[in-house]
């Protein structure tokens, strides 16, 4: 295991008050919760059609989110990068099938947690509501602002978008990723990065 518990706990703490002012003594009650998890790079967090049970926090790694549609292709749905939490959401709530594979794109540590422990601890005490709150809220922002970019944007705008969101990553995937994300062939990314000097 590549981070300590402290760090860990200290990490996880910073992000939970970045979205609310949540009072240490919750934020203490979750980690109790954790266990610090070591994936491998390639390793799956959640095979699409498997239940999902826990969430993670991601302390220091890389994890993408994707589908593959009946004719086989990979089609990335996103990624979740230092700081943010793994999950395929809609499932767990639902308790249903995963839709989507989440992979380790590089080696990678997160705090996992059962998610029906943490569900109790909100249910038991309405001082998390205005983390779950903010926290829903980014992602409905993320989610439209996404959809807006595929149905407005052009290829190249949602690539510098890309970009801004996610700096540097693509300097560590596979660029064929990151053109599945903006919903690009391989070659018109290159032929983008060409145009904008960056090969």
């Amino acid at each position: 295991m590549t981070v300590k518990r402290d760090v860990a706990y200290n990490l996880l703490r910073k992000s939970v008050k970045a979205f609310a002012d949540i009072p240490d003594k919750l934020i203490d009650d979750l980690f109790d919760i954790c266990t610090l998890v070591h994936y491998k790079q390639g390793q799956l967090f959640i095979r699409a059609g498997e239940v999902p049970q826990s969430m993670g926090y991601n302390l220091n790694g890389i994890f993408r989110l994707y589908y593959i549609d009946e004719d086989g292709n990979d089609l990335t749905k996103g990624f979740s990068t230092v700081g943010k939490f793994v999950v395929s959401y809609s499932a767990l709530v639902q308790k249903r099938p995963s839709y989507f594979f989440i992979e380790a794109m590089v080696a990678s540590d997160i705090l996992q947690f059962t998610f029906s422990l943490w569900q109790q601890m909100i249910e038991k005490d309405m001082r998390w509501y205005p983390f779950v709150y903010k926290l829903l809220e980014a992602v409905c922002i993320m989610k439209e602002m996404r959809e807006k970019s595929f149905l407005l944007d052009d290829a190249t705008t949602r690539y510098l978008n890309f970009r801004r969101e996610y700096p540097n990553l693509e300097n560590i995937i596979k660029l064929y990723h990151v053109a599945s994300f903006i919903g690009i062939t391989p070659e018109a990314l290159s032929r983008i990065r060409k145009k904008l000097k960056l090969i």
